[in-house]
């Protein structure tokens, strides 16, 4: 596609051409330099945008190129853990344009304000794409962590399914157990209730009954009638109790 005139003139010689390269170690930050020249008669404004704003920072990133004139501009990238098997995608962006007045602007609202009332047609953008490269020393050492990291990740997740699956196995034991103690509990305290049912029902006939002496004799009280009643409680407390432990487990 053919520039425009507008973009011609606002065309500005960039160095180095179409990639950034930063060296490493990228334990701490890492600066590279990009110069911007004006060959032109006219100023010329810039201003620099990239794909990863939160990995950068770039001082200045807009401003101004006085005519036959140039400006450095540092761009530093922040501290990562490098991967030389990633693939890098983080670009920047060069926009320019000429100075409708044709002079620098004191405010750094009015670059703001420019911007927005020209055109598009009227910028002229150039791309760079970032290049990370590690020295000599360093690449066959990060090469081999790399590996190293991949062959762990790689292992994980078969380690983690192993131990869910013993972990699920020890759970099945534990609901099976757990399962079977319920329903023997439930058992014994169907019987208890049925013995006390028993016992309730015999107190009740027991009392509507009571056998009385022959006239003139006294009535001694016979030692079956005095046991069954208190080992009938004592059943009837067994059975509440035994529920109430029943109702502690179950909740």
């Amino acid at each position: 596609m053919a520039l425009t005139e507008d973009q011609l003139r606002a065309k500005l010689i960039i160095d180095p051409p179409g990639e950034l390269r930063f060296i490493g170690p990228f334990t701490s930050p890492v600066i590279t330099t990009l110069k911007l020249t004006n060959p032109s008669d006219e100023t010329i404004l810039f201003k620099i945008k990239t794909t990863a704003p939160k990995r950068y920072c770039v001082r200045p990133n807009f401003g101004c190129v006085s005519p036959n004139d140039s400006v450095s501009v540092e761009i530093c990238l922040q501290p990562f853990n490098f991967d030389p098997f990633e693939k890098n995608k983080h670009k920047f962006m060069v926009q320019s344009i000429v100075s409708p007045s044709n002079e620098k602007p004191q405010d750094p609202n009015k670059y703001v304000n420019i911007w927005k009332e020209l055109p598009p047609e009227h910028f002229m953008d150039a791309k760079l794409k970032c290049v990370f490269e590690m020295p000599e020393g360093h690449r066959e050492e990060t090469a081999a962590t790399a590996v190293k990291a991949v062959k762990t990740e790689a292992s994980l997740p078969l380690k983690v399914k192993n131990e869910e699956k013993i972990l699920n196995l020890d759970n099945s034991d534990q609901i099976e157990w757990q399962t079977n103690e319920l329903r023997q509990l439930r058992e014994e305290n169907s019987n208890l209730r049925k013995e006390l049912l028993k016992v309730k029902e015999e107190i009740i006939r027991n009392r509507s009954s009571p056998s009385k002496p022959p006239m003139g004799e006294p009535y001694t009280p016979v030692m079956a009638e005095n046991q069954i009643p208190m080992f009938y409680i004592a059943i009837a407390i067994a059975a509440v109790i035994f529920g109430i432990i029943f109702g502690k487990f179950v909740l």
